[in-house]
């Protein structure tokens, strides 16, 4: 009869999760803590609402939420330590890890939902502009928040399948609201911004043009990503699960209901009752990241030259 060495332990997230908690509790320790940065945005309302509800509390954890609306600066704050996790669009992470970052994504808090009703992005115009549609961009000057950021590449896309010349844009990098500001008072002519902002201009009397992450990305591609360093993962894995558990908890109360979904938009970010009431929702994820989803994500941007060379969607997901 042979004897089987056995293979390494991998504790699933819910296990590590629980014996977190357990272990606080038992010894009286302190909660452990987080530092995550974010782009203040809806698809953030996973994160925002388990704080609130004091789910991440009940997991042991003391959450700190530091707001930054341009993922390459969340990529840099991670690999330095200032942060150890940050959530962003799924891309600036892909472009960084494709560069040799020791990055891994933790889990999406949003993914794309092609359904009525759903939203993730806007181009804004003024709503006497030329601009009808993508082709009409371009040799136009377009705000985005990042030069390499998920609402460039994906309006690139959506001015490629129209028939125009993505290089032909100039794309200048400004803060989303500010950007809004731009084009009403001219300085660009149009401006590519995500939820909720895009209401936000409409309400204002700007004119949204289309949703290029909507349109451009595959169903059930990621969208709002937390992701962390590889030396962050290794000291903070327990954590992190934890982590990871009490957001998804609170992304199924908050999937389960659009309403709630609303409700939490204006009552825990802030948004005002009419943007809330008329926002698009983005998808609400309570599950892994879609690995084949992401693949096509990770294609696309390496054919459009963001990525250094190409990535497989396994082989950037932490556990997977």
């Amino acid at each position: 009869m042979k004897t089987r060495t056995p293979a390494p332990r991998v504790v699933p997230a819910a296990m590590a999760a629980a014996a977190l908690a357990f272990a606080l509790a038992a010894h009286g320790a302190e909660p452990v803590n987080l530092n995550i940065a974010m782009v203040p945005v809806l698809d953030a309302e996973p994160f925002l609402y388990a704080q609130a509800k004091g789910y991440y509390k009940e997991a042991g954890l003391s959450v700190t939420f530091s707001s930054n609306d341009a993922g390459p600066a969340v990529v840099t704050g991670v690999l330095n330590g200032t942060y150890d996790a940050a959530a962003a669009a799924w891309f600036p992470v892909a472009i960084a890890i494709a560069k040799g970052a020791k990055l891994k994504y933790v889990m999406t808090a949003s993914y794309v939902v092609k359904g009525p009703g759903n939203g993730h992005s806007g181009v804004v115009v003024k709503p006497d502009s030329s601009i009808k549609g993508y082709k009409d961009l371009q040799g136009r000057t377009v705000a985005t928040n990042a030069l390499t950021s998920l609402t460039t590449l994906t309006t690139k896309m959506e001015m490629k399948a129209a028939g125009a010349d993505p290089a032909s844009v100039k794309f200048t990098a400004l803060p989303f609201k500010t950007s809004l500001q731009a084009v009403a008072q001219g300085q660009v002519e149009a401006a590519v911004v995500v939820s909720p902002f895009q209401t936000e201009g409409e309400l204002a009397g700007l004119k949204v043009i289309g949703d290029p992450i909507l349109n451009a990305m595959p169903a059930n591609g990621a969208g709002l990503v937390l992701f962390t360093s590889e030396a962050s993962a290794a000291k903070k894995a327990d954590a992190l699960a934890a982590f990871t558990k009490a957001t998804f908890r609170a992304a199924g109360e908050l999937k389960a209901s659009p309403e709630l979904q609303r409700k939490v938009a204006q009552e825990v970010i802030g948004l005002s009752a009419e943007v809330a009431r008329k926002v698009p929702l983005p998808g609400i994820a309570n599950q892994p990241i879609d690995l084949d989803a992401l693949q096509k994500q990770f294609d696309a941007a390496h054919e459009y030259g963001y990525l250094a060379h190409p990535l497989k969607a396994r082989d950037t997901v932490l556990g997977r």
